[in-house]
């Protein structure tokens, strides 16, 4: 029968550091799985913060709003013009159909407001 002071006890010889050493790739397992909690932990406190500055993403959505504007603008003036910077024959055509409509509307108006019957009061004496 081994006693605690025979090396076949645990607690001596090879069984000992085969302990230690799975002892120590437990605490180092651990110690790792606490950073990458404490990682993730940071990670999402610092959206929670960025969903809060509303101040940053007024920002930042104008900006992008902006860039795709001056974009659309860009991508139209090189629909409506020519290599030559040139106005093209259907943006000369749209653009005198829409002259025309906003003159005919003008007209339509001026017409009407003259023509229009005038009421007139009867001031009793």
């Amino acid at each position: 029968m081994a006693t605690k002071d025979t090396p076949d006890s645990p607690g001596h010889g090879a069984d000992a550091s085969d302990t230690t050493d799975s002892t120590s790739a437990e605490v180092a397992e651990l110690q790792a799985d606490i950073e990458r909690t404490r990682a993730d932990l940071a990670d999402t406190v610092d959206q929670l913060a960025a969903k809060l500055d509303v101040k940053t993403r007024v920002r930042t959505s104008v900006a992008e709003t902006k860039d795709e504007a001056a974009a659309r603008l860009r991508k139209l003036r090189d629909q409506s013009t020519d290599d030559q910077g040139k106005p093209t024959p259907r943006t000369l055509g749209l653009g005198g159909g829409a002259l025309a409509a906003v003159l005919a509307v003008v007209v339509l108006a001026l017409w009407r407001r003259n023509n229009t019957p005038r009421r007139t009061t009867i001031r009793k004496r």
